[in-house]
């Protein structure tokens, strides 16, 4: 339902997005022209993915805490602007009266840390699964490839999100963590965080949540990329103007990223739920991600 995930910060997704499409395009003119080796555009592939996650993480950051708290909460949400109304009232009374903004930044810096690796998993990741799924057959013939593509677009997208998650995880944990009001106090910042973490649940804590996290970064990716691809197959982009071609990706990109949100939100609100959870003496609320789905479609 509406009340447990926040699409609103695809957009900005989008236009990260867009940078590095305009990269990936670069490097493989440049490869095919015989102006860069393989493992330059590889690495090119890599640094961009990861500077358009940090540039992608700061603008989104406040949308992010936002849905967070959206999700790990069990009855009716209000507005984005109630709830961040709510976020600078309750940081700011611990510490004087001033509301500032930067108050929902609050978990930044775990998601600014993760944002490089990850997306640099991701982009990479995808690229050898389709390089491996398409094969290096010379004589395999254009039209066998194109009936293979959408498929392939798909199966690399859903391992990328495998890859992307391993790496994602305990950056996930701690970001959800400073992020949860029930555990407002009780981190100071990143480092105290992952001190508490490890001193009372263990290394294990930081893959809390980790099937779940698979579950959504592959849904989002294989949706994502399959949408991007089909689109562009109906309506390719525009070579005449590189102002058309920047509209038509960031168009393009724009509805994949609310499709794509809007079918992997469930797997995203449970990730949430169990990451932020801290073992006691009663039982967990949430368990596996099975349970968790089931749950929460049950009771609310």
């Amino acid at each position: 339902s509406s009340h447990i995930y926040v699409p609103a910060p695809q957009p900005v997704r989008s236009l990260t997005r867009v940078c590095l499409s305009t990269i990936v395009r670069s490097s493989k003119r440049a490869k095919e022209r015989g102006t860069m080796s393989s493992s330059a555009s590889h690495t090119i592939l890599a640094c961009a993915g990861g500077i358009a996650g940090v540039i992608e993480a700061v603008l989104v950051q406040p949308l992010e805490l936002i849905k967070v708290r959206f999700q790990l909460n069990h009855g009716h949400n209000g507005s984005i602007i109630s709830c961040a109304r709510e976020i600078l009232a309750e940081e700011s009374a611990g510490g004087g009266t001033t509301m500032k903004v930067s108050r929902l930044f609050r978990g930044l810096l775990p998601e600014l840390c993760g944002m490089f690796p990850t997306r640099s998993v991701m982009y990479s990741s995808n690229e050898m699964a389709k390089r491996l799924l398409l094969g290096n057959d010379s004589n395999r013939n254009q039209e066998k490839m194109n009936e293979e593509t959408t498929s392939i677009i798909a199966l690399s997208g859903a391992f990328s999100g495998v890859a992307e998650a391993a790496v994602v995880t305990p950056f996930q944990v701690i970001k959800v963590r400073l992020q949860a009001k029930e555990h407002l106090g009780k981190y100071t910042n990143s480092l105290d965080c992952i001190q508490k973490l490890c001193r009372e649940e263990g290394l294990l804590a930081f893959s809390n949540g980790l099937s779940a996290t698979i579950g959504r970064n592959s849904v989002f990716n294989c949706v994502y990329f399959t949408v991007m691809f089909k689109i562009k197959q109906v309506s390719p982009t525009p070579q005449d103007s590189k102002v058309k071609a920047t509209v038509h990706s960031l168009v393009t990109g724009f509805v994949g990223g609310v499709m794509a949100t809007m079918c992997n939100a469930p797997f995203d609100v449970v990730k949430s739920r169990i990451q932020a959870q801290c073992p006691s003496s009663k039982s967990m609320e949430y368990t596996s991600t099975i349970q968790a789905l089931m749950k929460i479609g049950r009771t609310e």
